[in-house]
């Protein structure tokens, strides 16, 4: 057995630019489907933990294929449900820079209010500081409107409101969140100042968040609202979790559309393998017989050949796709998932490996290599020694 083992380590050295140009092939292929895996798990991650914190139901005024202000005497309509343990109405919108065609997510913070973060809610005490205006953003962001307004020190941001007034806010410190999803484009700010830069007027809210005490009522208080508000959208906390899961889901339009590419680039090798061997193997495998070489023994050196290169570059492309991800945070891959932008996005993900995939992946890719590296090998080792050596 140590005889064969060594001979297929001779053999992997010997064809080595037919090896290499193979594997090479193969290794780029589980690079690729590990990346996504590992990228896809990790952005499931950060909205699991995003998720934790979203109100049981989200209601936003909805017509004519856009959203409109809401009016606060909704606010005292769902207080009156019985199981309304919480009504919290929100200031929120876009803000668009023109030159660099960016929008930023201007929140509106209020104290003693629960958001759906915890950093949130610390910030949000300090940003009703009636001694000034105040905002407070990601490292990212800051950096974006620094180079925006070409500010070497950049220490009041100038905002316009509908009207054309002027409103500049002073930094105020730096949002880090412990989900970096959050940290890409969010301004957070006093609601009062929310309101006037994005032209909210008084009595009117973005949208209305609801906790519900009876969580087995969500469903139906949900579609109770639906009923009698026709221009209502009403979303539960199970819906966005659904969409959330469906973004990145692996039965999702652009994952299938990667792996087909890649089964049929797999699909080719396989072929390539099963088609044959070139004849100066099949010599090679003539004079092993001539040499007393059993078939048994011929399929256990192939068998052990095509095992070190299909496992080894198996766990390189694995190990490479780790570093890939989680250390240069995937270039070029992420712009797949967090969209081409002026804004350049962080991109820390968090680390998650999933076992059962990876295990899967590997099944679904070593075994084949190997068993169409055998197949050709048995067929040229039961036929003549005499006829191939002719």
């Amino acid at each position: 057995m140590n005889n064969i083992f060594n001979y297929a380590l001779n053999s992997i050295f010997r064809y080595g630019l037919k090896n290499i140009l193979i594997t090479i092939i193969f290794g780029i292929l589980v690079f690729l489907l590990s990346s996504v895996i590992f990228i896809t798990n990790s952005l499931k991650a950060e909205y699991k933990g995003i998720s934790a914190n979203l109100p049981d139901i989200l209601v936003q005024r909805y017509y004519g294929g856009k959203a409109h202000f809401i009016d606060e005497k909704m606010v005292d309509e769902f207080l009156l449900m019985p199981s309304a343990s919480s009504v919290q109405p929100r200031i929120w919108g876009q803000y668009h820079f023109e030159r660099e065609s960016v929008y930023l997510t201007l929140f509106g913070v209020q104290s003693y209010q629960k958001h759906f973060d915890k950093s949130i809610d610390e910030i949000a005490t300090n940003l009703d500081n009636p001694d000034g205006d105040f905002m407070v953003a990601s490292k990212r962001v800051y950096e974006f409107l620094q180079k925006y307004f070409r500010a070497h020190d950049l220490v009041l941001v100038p905002f316009f409101t509908p009207d054309g007034d002027l409103i500049s806010l002073k930094k105020g410190g730096v949002f880090k969140s412990e989900n970096s999803l959050l940290n890409n484009d969010i301004i957070l700010l006093s609601e009062e100042n929310a309101r006037k830069i994005l032209g909210v007027p008084n009595g009117q809210f973005s949208d209305i968040l609801l906790e519900i005490s009876n969580k087995a009522e969500v469903d139906f208080l949900a579609d109770k609202i639906r009923r009698y508000h026709q221009d209502l959208r009403v979303i539960t906390k199970s819906e966005m979790l659904r969409k959330y899961e469906n973004l990145y889901d692996f039965t999702s339009g652009w994952f299938l559309a990667l792996l087909l590419t890649s089964v049929l680039a797999f699909a080719i090798i396989l072929y390539d393998k099963s088609s044959g061997i070139s004849s100066e193997e099949k010599r090679e495998i003539a004079i092993l017989k001539a040499l007393g070489w059993d078939i048994s023994d011929i399929i256990k050196f192939k068998l052990i050949e095509a095992s070190i290169l299909s496992v080894l570059t198996f766990f390189i492309a694995l190990n490479l796709a780790i570093f890939f991800v989680y250390f240069l945070k995937a270039p070029i891959l992420s712009e797949v998932f967090s969209g081409f932008s002026n804004l350049k996005l962080d991109f820390d993900l968090i680390f998650v490996f999933d076992f059962k995939l990876v295990v899967l992946l590997f099944l679904l890719s070593v075994p084949l290599y190997v068993a169409v590296s055998i197949i050709p090998a048995y067929k040229a080792s039961v036929r003549d020694i005499g006829e191939v050596l002719r």
